[in-house]
């Protein structure tokens, strides 16, 4: 290794940047000064000994010491070669720009290399920084919607954004370089110069509206003109920046503005209408004008004095006005709209409307300011109450009637419909509306309310007519009155119907007529109903020459059973019994009750042969006996009872029902006679020999 003793010329040791000399081995012979402080080393073996441990190789990307050495042997020399090295101090990265020839003896004879390294490090951060504010300058330029441009001194212009060039019709590129006279006419060249004169002239930013008519301008749009000097780092002016902003929109905003303003005025002083305004940023806030203050009696000085918005409000108002009020500020609403009493300065409380909106917000949305009107409703709502008290009375007597009420036309065109019971309605009240009686109840019904709406026409009223529909699942009977109502002019014939529910009333009657014709406990017709059946079915067999069968039955020792188990069960007994005998028979058919444990059966309709119809007859009182001797669970027991069945038949010649009724009888005591339980013909019983006394 050559010692790096101060044989060197005084030029490469006082070089400002590192230089050095190596072997063709990669050996370092010689560095400055410049290239100690490069690396941070002490003195050249503090050097030596780190580039040695470093392998020779301090770049970063160790292939470029190999482009470095191929370039050195193709051109002899390398020339602005960046890299970045490892400072061997540290091992921190550093870029740096490197130049470098080989050495050669006399004879040129190659003895190794010497070069400079230059640290560029700050230059490398500071390009960078540079490209990105750049960067940063094009891409907030194209973003801004505004006409942005730069000229030098002399009008050239040296950039711009897209939407100056769209402007023109043009590219940016296109542009740069050119004058105004390039693109529009030399008179408005001209004012575009005397307009950059003034702001280099002022020194500051000036701004100035213009509208000149050009082949780029040919509408005259309005444009605000911002014009500023561009200066260098020195403080000396380059150039002009401008920027360029169609307001034609605005300005026309501004005007429509203006004229609906004074239009809204107008208005509002023709309704009579006060304004106020609620800053909702402080409290208190809330402003009204001198027409608002004058609604409540006070003097128009202190008008605008900002006060709390609930000052003058009722206090049982207070509530929901404040809740119109979050709902519009919350964004549930579109509006505000509240109606509230105030304090009048006489100590009265007047009614207000107040209307309004929400006209300013942060950019989180959140409300900043309301303005709006207030309307003296005091006398509309002196009127609403009036009417108010007049329709409750109106509809506390209406609601007092246990009864629909309708009004119709002569056509039965349902007119209005008054009534609280709306469940007895077909429709609901808003679906009759304008239909006929025929479209919305059964033909029966709407036929009978229309003999009852002619009947009102020629005699002005009619009372008694009754109908029945079916509501629901249940059958309603109505009892309907109809007046004939007073006419005022040519308006249409109309009348007033109190339907009235009287199915209750039917009810009763059915019940009454059913009580006396049915046994209470089991419903089955009785001794009466039966007598009725009995005679018609004697007559309708009398017609036809058919057969008829009457069954008399007895519960065997019933008695014994109600004693010992009580009424109760007894009841229970009977009931059972009588379902049991209506499961055996046809519908036709009729099963009566006659008191106690006594049984009827009626049989139609047993066909013209007498051996056919016993047979049938047979059938069903095998098939009664059978079903009646099935256990019978009644309260937590079983119990059991048997029946004895008497029968006889019927055909042909005229006989009584009471006839007929006592030849079941005879026969019922002749099954008992045999030992109960069993059926027994009337005609199976043998004539009773007369005594010897006769």
């Amino acid at each position: 290794m050559v010692s790096p003793e101060r044989d060197t010329s005084t030029l490469f040791e006082h070089l400002p940047i590192g230089a050095y000399r190596v072997a063709l081995d990669g050996q370092l012979l010689q560095v400055n000064a410049a290239f100690l402080r490069l690396h941070r080393c002490q003195d050249f073996a503090q050097l030596h000994r780190l580039y040695k441990e470093s392998g020779f190789n301090t770049y970063v990307q160790p292939q470029r010491r190999k482009d470095f050495e191929a370039e050195l042997r193709q051109q002899g020399k390398v020339k602005d070669f960046v890299s970045e090295l490892f400072r061997l101090s540290d091992g921190k990265p550093i870029w740096v720009r490197e130049h470098a020839h080989v050495i050669t003896d006399k004879v040129g004879k190659l003895l190794g290399v010497e070069g400079t390294v230059e640290d560029i490090t700050r230059e490398r951060k500071a390009r960078s920084a540079l490209r990105k504010s750049e960067a940063m300058l094009r891409n907030v330029m194209q973003t801004i919607p505004d006409q942005i441009w730069v000229k030098d001194l002399d009008g050239v212009y040296l950039t711009c954004n897209d939407a100056f060039a769209s402007a023109l019709g043009i590219q940016v590129e296109d542009i740069i370089g050119t004058r105004d006279a390039h693109w529009v006419e030399e008179s408005i060249a001209q004012r575009f110069l005397l307009s950059d004169q003034w702001a280099l002239q002022a020194g500051r930013t000036v701004t100035f509206e213009e509208n000149n008519a050009s082949h780029i301008n040919p509408d005259e749009q309005l444009f605000e003109v911002h014009k500023t000097p561009m200066r260098d780092a020195q403080g000396k002016v380059i150039g002009v920046l401008g920027v360029s902003r169609n307001i034609q929109a605005r300005k026309d905003a501004e005007a429509l503005l203006r004229d609906t303003t004074e239009q809204l005025e107008l208005a509002i002083m023709g309704a009579e209408l006060g304004r106020w305004d609620h800053d909702l940023s402080m409290e208190p806030g809330y402003r009204m004008d001198a027409r608002a203050f004058s609604m409540l009696g006070r003097a128009s000085d202190d008008a605008t004095l900002p006060r709390a918005w609930s000052q003058f409000v009722h206090p049982d108002d207070l509530a929901p006005v404040a809740q119109a009020l979050h709902s519009h500020l919350s964004g549930q609403s579109t509006a505000y709209q509240a109606e509230y009493r105030a304090l009048h300065a006489n100590g009265n409380w007047i009614w207000l409307s107040s209307r309004g909106k929400v006209v300013q917000t942060r950019k989180d949305g959140t409300p900043l300011r309301m303005v709006g009107t207030l309307m003296d409703i005091t006398a509309r709502k002196q009127a609403e109450e009036s009417l108010l008290a007049t329709r409750a009375e109106l509809q506390a007597t209406l609601d007092a009637l246990p009864d629909l009420l309708f009004e119709f036309s002569a056509q039965g065109h349902y007119r209005a419909v008054h009534s609280q019971f709306k469940g007895a309605l077909r429709l609901a009240p808003d679906k009759l509306i304008g239909r006929t009686l025929h479209e919305v109840l059964p033909r029966d019904a709407a036929d009978a309310c229309m003999r009852a709406l002619r009947q009102a026409t020629e005699e002005g009223r009619s009372n008694g007519v009754q109908y029945c529909l079916e509501v629901g699942s249940n059958q309603k009977w109505f009892e309907l009155s109809v007046v004939r109502k007073p006419r005022v002019g040519d308006e249409e014939l109309r009348f007033i119907a109190i339907a009235r529910d009287i199915t209750e009333r039917k009810e009763a009657e059915e019940a009454i007529r059913h009580l006396a014709f049915h046994d209470p406990l089991t419903g089955l017709p009785n001794r009466r109903l039966l007598t009725n059946r009995l005679q018609n079915a004697i007559a309708q067999s009398q017609r036809s020459r058919e057969h008829g069968a009457l069954m008399f039955l007895d519960l065997d020792r019933f008695k014994q059973l109600n004693d010992s188990r009580g009424h109760e069960i007894g009841d229970q007994l009977l009931q059972e019994v009588a379902r049991r005998l209506q499961h055996c028979i046809r519908q036709v058919d009729t099963v009566a009750r006659l008191g106690g444990d006594e049984f009827v059966v009626l049989l139609h309709n047993l066909g013209s042969e007498p051996d056919a119809a016993r047979l049938h007859t047979s059938m069903i009182g095998y098939k009664i006996l059978a079903s009646l001797n099935e256990p019978y669970v009644l309260g937590d027991a079983q119990h059991s009872t048997t029946p004895s069945i008497g029968i006889t038949l019927f055909a042909g010649s005229p006989t009584e029902a009471s006839e007929v009724l006592k030849k079941a009888d005879t026969a019922m005591y002749a099954a008992k006679q045999r030992g109960r339980n069993n059926v027994c013909f009337f005609e199976d019983i043998p004539p009773i020999a007369p005594s010897k006394s006769a």
